[in-house]
């Protein structure tokens, strides 16, 4: 197996994306927090909406993240001119560092969960092109986040698992791209048929935490992977 160009910047791709699982994982800052939200009927984008307390510190976090993302999008581009499977992981990260980003440039200017003035005015449609927008960015992170692990696993696939690692890492993109796509689902059915099908808070929160661990783990199990 061909290894990693020289070139390739492993040590600080790695810190960058540790980082950005670090600063994704909102589940931290709901924890410093004291738990303000209800963890089974409220979504952790609520911690930014704009009547939160916790609003300047949520979206700067998903600031940092998406940013973090895009800047490991950039490094990765020597590794990427070795396989598709590779350019394909960077895309997906590059896609889902831009939602996250622009997630936080247009939060919620109220929080559903907390507030059912708030939630009227969602559901009636008055909310405005802020939570449009939000719905957007946060659909686009949604479907970064799952093409991450959709790749991430062929690329281990392809390069024979890379060892025990390499299998653990691919167990957690394979859970990221299985709870998200579920968590996509259940909030596009919702949305279309207007109905509560499901608290999603604790799916949720599962898929943010895995999420977290497979920025956290991703490159020490792909480079396992390529220099096996």
């Amino acid at each position: 197996m061909m290894a990693v160009p020289a070139r390739f910047p492993y040590r600080l791709m790695r810190g960058v994306l540790v980082a950005s699982g670090v600063l994704y994982c909102s589940l931290l800052l709901e924890l410093v927090a004291g738990y303000p939200l209800n963890v089974h009927d409220s979504f952790l984008s609520e911690l930014g909406a704009l009547d939160q307390p916790t609003s300047p510190y949520a979206r700067a976090m998903d600031l940092g993240s998406g940013v973090l993302l895009l800047l490991a999008a950039i490094l990765g581009r020597p590794a990427a001119r070795m396989h598709r499977d590779v350019a394909g992981l960077l895309i997906s990260a590059a896609v889902f560092g831009a939602g996250t980003l622009f997630d936080a440039l247009s939060p919620m200017s109220c929080a559903p969960s907390l507030s059912q003035a708030c939630r009227e005015s969602e559901n009636s449609g008055q909310s405005g092109t802020a939570l449009v927008l939000h719905e957007i960015t946060s659909t686009v992170a949604g479907i970064g986040s799952v093409a991450l692990g959709i790749f991430a696993v062929l690329v281990l696939r392809r390069s024979g698992w890379g060892g025990v690692w390499g299998k653990v890492v691919a167990g957690l993109a394979a859970a990221v791209a299985v709870t998200q796509a579920w968590l996509g689902i259940e909030t596009g059915l919702e949305v279309l048929t207007g109905n509560d099908l499901h608290p999603p808070g604790i799916l949720q929160r599962v898929s943010v935490g895995l999420v977290c661990l497979m920025l956290a783990t991703l490159l020490p199990g792909l480079r396992q992977a390529f220099t096996r």
